[in-house]
């Protein structure tokens, strides 16, 4: 599968949202049971020349075995996720 055009890395979304490696994929697997895939997101296997095209041009992280591209819409809800500080269990 060849990445979507405006479809957005994890590590894309990290920076925009300006919070650290792994923030977004916290967020993706949160909200992963309402998502599917193909429609919402791709998962592209690190053995194929898309996900090698998406390391060669920056657009994930090194360490990325299998790179997930989230659609603009699940993206802009991952954002909004990201923007919201964390919960506060302190008073649980």
């Amino acid at each position: 599968m060849k990445p979507p055009a405006g479809w957005i890395s994890l590590m894309e979304l990290d920076r925009a949202a300006g919070r650290p490696k792994g923030s977004a994929f916290r967020a993706f697997k949160a909200l992963l049971p309402e998502l599917r895939e193909n429609r919402d997101f791709a998962v592209f296997d690190h053995r194929r020349a898309d996900a090698a095209r998406l390391h060669a041009a920056g657009r994930i992280y090194r360490s990325s075995v299998n790179p997930v591209l989230l659609a603009p819409a699940t993206a802009r809800r991952l954002l909004a996720a990201l923007a919201r500080p964390p919960d506060d269990k302190a008073g649980d």
